[in-house]
Formats: structure tokens, C-alpha cells, sequence
């Protein structure tokens, strides 16, 4: 697996979500908008960690990973439910945080 790659989809899935966060209406920007960057840069951060680390130790650090980009998902699907972000917006990033998923997937096994 090479790990750079889950690194450089979360940080397309921020850039991505960044430009999608001005587009939204002020009070959901500060409230549900700030809480998906927050856990978008702590998928970052633990991708970029769990990359350095040596492969006993890293099964946590992936499996911290995949919780983070489970809970990105569920925010994201209540951000479109309440018509926080459009539809087609939704699906964009949707799409991204399930590839993202699957690669962190497989890494999860491959630490195993």
C-alpha cells in the first residue's frame, strides 16, 4: 500500500471541502462546517503520522484513521439532510472519503 497516496486523497478531500465551506451559509460554516475541517485535518494528520510509523505501531494509528473518516461520512450525510451543503457537492466529497475509506481499509489489513 502506498501510504503517501491516502495522504494526498485527504488532502485533495481538503482542499475540496475548503472551497465548499465559502459557499455555505454563515451559521453552518462556524457550526457543522468548523467541526468537518477539524476532523478533515485530523484525517490528515493521522495519515501523514500513521505513515511514519513503524509497522507494530501502526495499526492504531490506521484504525484512528478509518473512526475519523467514518464519522467525516456521518457529518457530511447530516450536513446534505439538512441542506447544508448541496446535493451535487455532497456526492463529490462522498465519493472522495469512500475511496479514502477503502484504501484506509486495506491499509488496516495490511498492518495486520
Amino acid at each position: 500500500m502506498n501510504t503517501s497516496l491516502v495522504f494526498q486523497k485527504c488532502s485533495d478531500f481538503y482542499k475540496s471541502l475548503y472551497a465548499d465551506l465559502g459557499r455555505i451559509a454563515k451559521r453552518d460554516r462556524y457550526t457543522w462546517g468548523q467541526q468537518c475541517e477539524k476532523l478533515t485535518i485530523e484525517a490528515l494528520s493521522l495519515s501523514a503520522k500513521a505513515s511514519y510509523l513503524p509497522k507494530n505501531e501502526k495499526r492504531l494509528a490506521v484504525r484512528e484513521l478509518s473512526f475519523t473518516i467514518d464519522l467525516l461520512k456521518v457529518f457530511l450525510r447530516l450536513g446534505n439532510e439538512l441542506r447544508i451543503i448541496d446535493y451535487k457537492h455532497y456526492l463529490a466529497r462522498e465519493s472522495q472519503l469512500l475511496e479514502i475509506g477503502r484504501m484506509t481499509g486495506g491499509w488496516l489489513k495490511s498492518c495486520m
